[in-house]
């Protein structure tokens, strides 16, 4: 049995990798045509107008609403100055910000550098929102 399988190895016959792996794929039909037949049909699926007005309508709020929550002023030095943040603790705090609150719970998620996971949840929901209503709208 071992010799027939060395015998069925062709060690004299070089090729290159390009027809080695074009033979192998065309030696099975099966996972390729699988993979080739579900490639086009996403991709003949994404080229729909509808579908590519959803996509954008998330990833536009997404990047908006990311964009607004990480200038709020929570950075990885403290509050900063000048900023959203810092005006809100001037007016509602004053020289107190009590502990464990949201406020000092976002300072320290900033200075941690936990925010973007922070704020890439509430912005997912924000995005996913947004493109419900665009698909109702696409699709009436």
């Amino acid at each position: 049995m071992p010799h027939l399988l060395i015998a069925s190895l062709d060690f004299t016959h070089q090729t290159s990798f390009k027809d080695a792996a074009s033979a192998f794929l065309a030696e099975r039909p099966l996972i390729w045509g699988w993979v080739s037949t579900y490639w086009q049909d996403f991709t003949s699926w994404l080229s729909q107008p509808h579908v590519l007005a959803i996509l954008m309508a998330w990833w536009i709020t997404f990047t908006l609403v990311i964009t607004i929550l990480m200038t709020l002023g929570f950075g990885p030095a403290g509050v900063l100055s000048g900023s959203l943040a810092a005006a809100f603790q001037s007016w509602m705090y004053g020289g107190f910000t009590p502990a464990a609150g949201i406020f000092a719970t976002l300072t320290s998620v900033g200075m941690l550098g936990l925010a973007m996971p922070v704020f890439a949840v509430p912005a997912a929901l924000i995005a996913t929102l947004v493109s419900v209503i665009t698909w109702l709208c696409v699709r009436g």
